[in-house]
């Protein structure tokens, strides 16, 4: 996942987050002063050591109670957090002496100084914590420079650790406000079949009834009734229309499209859509393939299947298979009819419907005869 794509942030998350890393801060600081009492006899100045340390157990402090209130998560925080930190670090060999440096490799912050890197990646994702970490790292080996392992094997340490918390946060963030927006659109999803089941038992039925019986009504009763069937047809779609706008803008995966969505939308008086209840998601692009193939068999129903010829559109799943039924009780056709037109160059049959099909490594079937229509069967995998 790119550190630069950016998710909304769960502040319950990032509370817990911020805290579990205040409490680390603080062991570390813990670790620090052990480590600087076993040795306060033996650097260069034990006096400036002791205040350093008193120094960042008090820093720490404030910094984990800042951190944990957003209103005070800000850059001036985590630049001074740096500074204190590469001061701290920068501070080793002046204190400690270059031989007692070199016997651990610990400076005066100890493991502390990973704190406000890892703070950092938190706060602005994985690159800002590594950034923040090679410049800790770098600062503390430049105070006793060595091609020892110990030395250089900090610096990997440093900006790895926070690297890794910030990919973390992230990650978590992602998954976290996916999962919110999938909350949301089931949410809405529901209260819209249950407004559908509430429509369709009142406002659905008396529109019917006014276009199935407005035309004995003489000229204003079948204007009445053709308003009437339009006005179903409308509503009819909007009730099944599955597309949800979240609240901020949100998308569920502008990669995606969901198939069940695509096909309703070539619901009318003469097209009859039925699809599967749940969500069904396609690559855009070749979601965008499949459409063009069903758009092109509904052109051919209504250029050839004869008038008052109406469609049926089927979706179903099979695994990891895409099925999808096209058929028509229009005039049909005979085999050579359908050869003639293809070595023609007619219907598109071979170009925009076979070719199509295949392109997105599917199959296709067409079955017709005189007098009983036409029914296409498609088999496209979902990936």
């Amino acid at each position: 996942m790119s550190s630069a794509q950016t998710f909304p942030r769960d502040p319950n998350l990032l509370r817990t987050i911020y805290r579990a890393a205040g409490w680390a801060r603080m062991a570390l600081v813990v670790h620090m002063i052990v480590v600087n009492c076993m040795r306060l006899s033996q650097v260069q100045r034990p006096v400036l050591l002791v205040v350093v340390c008193v120094v960042v157990a008090g820093w720490s402090v404030i910094a984990c109670l800042l951190n944990v209130r957003s209103r005070w998560r800000t850059s001036g925080l985590m630049i001074l957090d740096m500074a204190i930190t590469l001061a701290v670090v920068g501070s080793s060999r002046y204190i400690l002496g270059i031989d007692v440096l070199r016997e651990s490799y610990l400076g005066v912050a100890c493991y502390w100084m990973l704190a406000a890197p890892a703070v950092l990646g938190i706060w602005r994702g994985a690159v800002a914590g590594l950034v923040g970490g090679i410049l800790v790292g770098t600062a503390q080996f430049l105070q006793a420079p060595s091609v020892a392992p110990r030395a250089w094997g900090d610096v990997l340490l440093m900006a790895a650790i926070p690297y890794f918390i910030g990919l973390l946060v992230e990650q978590l963030s992602a998954t976290i406000a996916e999962r919110d927006r999938n909350l949301s659109t089931l949410a809405a999803l529901e209260e819209r079949e249950r407004l559908n089941r509430i429509v369709h038992d009142g406002v659905l039925q008396v529109l019917a009834m006014v276009a199935r019986e407005g035309n004995e009504l003489g000229p204003r009763g079948r204007l009445l009734a053709s308003l009437a069937l339009r006005q179903e047809d409308q509503l009819r779609a909007t009730l099944q229309d599955r597309s949800v706008d979240l609240v901020g803008g949100g998308l569920l995966d502008t990669d995606k499209t969901d198939v069940t969505i695509m096909l309703e939308k070539h619901q009318s008086d003469t097209v009859t859509v039925s699809t599967m209840a749940g969500q069904l998601n396609m690559a855009a692009s070749r979601a965008d393939e499949l459409d063009r193939v069903i758009s092109e068999v509904l052109a051919n129903v209504g250029k050839h299947a004869g008038p008052g010829a109406h469609a049926w559109i089927l979706l179903e799943q099979e695994g990891n298979e895409l099925i999808v039924s096209v058929r028509d009780d229009g005039v049909g056709a005979t085999q050579e009819q359908l050869d003639a037109a293809a070595a023609a160059g007619r219907l598109g049959v071979k170009e925009s419907i076979v070719g199509r099909v295949l392109d997105l490594g599917g199959g296709s079937k067409l079955t017709t005869s005189p007098g009983s229509g036409v029914e296409w069967e498609f088999r496209i995998p979902l990936e």
